[in-house]
């Protein structure tokens, strides 16, 4: 199935803005990609940018790569952040919305730091290790996000850092992912969901952390930057010879279709730092309703007690639009289209679409995620969106998973 490279380049990552005023933040292996012929896009705020690679050209193969084979991402807009020290656990249990209390060497969770009235600051994804916590996070809220959780640090023997600078990210998607860095590795990497290791490669010391956000095996390098170059060519000159592994590099477009279709919304684009963690679409995911105190935590479990949410992020399959052999071109909706009740298209929208792709998978229909307004997010119920001066019908799904592998 053809994978559309969208007309809307700002469809589907974080804060993207349409012209970089000032010089982005370059991977140490962009030169590399500029060899490839990628297409970049900017990705932050307007005082700060990280160049990420959109497609490098083909975005049918790096799609069908990562569905049938696997795909390397340079990861150049996350960061980390690094926490040592012999209480961080019990520490970092009193500040977010998991419960980190327990968690062991190899085990990574994720969770929501809120700040006091129960927003949401930052989404992060918290690795434990022998040798400490990291963290990755949104590299523009790497500093913040690391100075504000300092701040709550009195007499514990705690060290936070953003590491993001010296650490650089790579993800590897598909299902020959555990393969591919196995032979990086050179042993065979058996890693669970929800799990991490740390492995010498050459002359450093990488982190491999699992998580599956495109409905595949779903592979995190950490690797220091200073290697990064070394270990990005060393991947894709495995690639080069095993052909097997059908693996090359990805622009985020096809990232982005897969993870909508799997079901991730992301901060920063589908929920922010505006919204509450019931509006995330993900509580559940983040949230530990039993474990005691936290920051904003008196928000949360009000708002969960009372079953109060005033809007939340849900799915919306778009099933009037439909590529064929004879019907090439269809109405997408976009980032910021409107959602309107039916029947009420002049009246006041009751949503807005935060992502959205063609969905390969499920008959190059569009698909998308979008904060509704309670009353409006039924499964079942049908929304008219606005896509490209027409308005097309979308149906809420009962979850956001619009497709998983059996």
């Amino acid at each position: 199935m053809r994978v559309q490279r969208s007309k809307h380049r700002a469809v589907g990552i974080g804060v993207l803005l349409s012209g970089m005023s000032n010089e982005p933040i370059c991977s140490p292996v962009h030169v590399l990609h500029e060899q490839r012929e990628a297409y970049f896009l900017p990705y932050g705020v307007e005082t700060s940018l990280s160049s990420v690679v959109e497609t490098f050209g083909d975005l049918d193969m790096e799609y069908a790569a990562l569905r049938k084979g696997s795909v390397i991402f340079d990861e150049n807009h996350m960061g980390t952040i690094e926490i040592r020290g012999s209480e961080r656990l019990a520490f970092l249990n009193s500040m977010l919305t998991a419960k980190v209390i327990d968690q062991q060497p190899g085990e990574n969770r994720w969770s929501f730091w809120l700040n006091r009235k129960g927003r949401i600051d930052a989404d992060l994804r918290l690795a434990e290790t022998d040798e400490g916590m990291f963290v990755r996070v949104d590299r523009h809220l790497a500093q913040a996000t690391a100075e504000s959780l300092g701040t709550f640090v009195f007499a514990e023997d705690v060290e936070i850092v953003d590491a993001s600078d010296r650490l650089h990210r790579f993800a590897i998607h598909g299902p020959s992912a555990l393969l591919w860095a196995g032979h990086l590795a050179g042993q065979d990497l058996q890693i669970s969901q929800g799990h991490n290791c740390l492995v010498d490669i050459g002359s450093s010391r990488v982190l491999i952390e699992r998580d599956d956000p495109c409905g595949e095996i779903g592979l995190s390098l950490c690797v220091q930057t200073e290697h990064a170059r070394v270990l990005y060519e060393r991947l894709l000159e495995i690639a080069e010879h095993h052909p097997e592994l059908k693996a090359r590099p990805s622009g985020w477009m096809a990232i982005n279709a897969a993870r909508i279709e799997a079901g991730t919304p992301l901060f920063n684009l589908d929920f922010g730092g505006s919204n509450l963690p019931v509006e995330s679409g993900i509580i559940e995911q983040r949230v530990n309703f039993t474990k005691g105190c936290y920051l904003g935590q008196e928000v949360v479990a009000r708002m969960h007690a009372r079953g109060a949410c005033n809007k939340k992020v849900v799915a919306l399959r778009i099933e009037d639009q439909r590529i064929t052999p004879e019907h090439t071109e269809i109405c997408q909706p976009t980032t910021g289209s409107q959602v309107f009740e039916v029947g009420k298209e002049s009246e006041t929208p009751v949503g807005i679409v935060t992502s959205s792709t063609i969905s390969p998978m499920l008959g190059a229909i569009p698909i998308a995620f979008a904060m509704i307004k309670n009353g409006h997010d039924t499964p079942g119920t049908d929304l008219s969106i606005s896509a490209e001066g027409k308005l097309v019908r979308g149906v809420v799904q009962e979850k956001l998973a619009f497709w998983s592998r059996a």
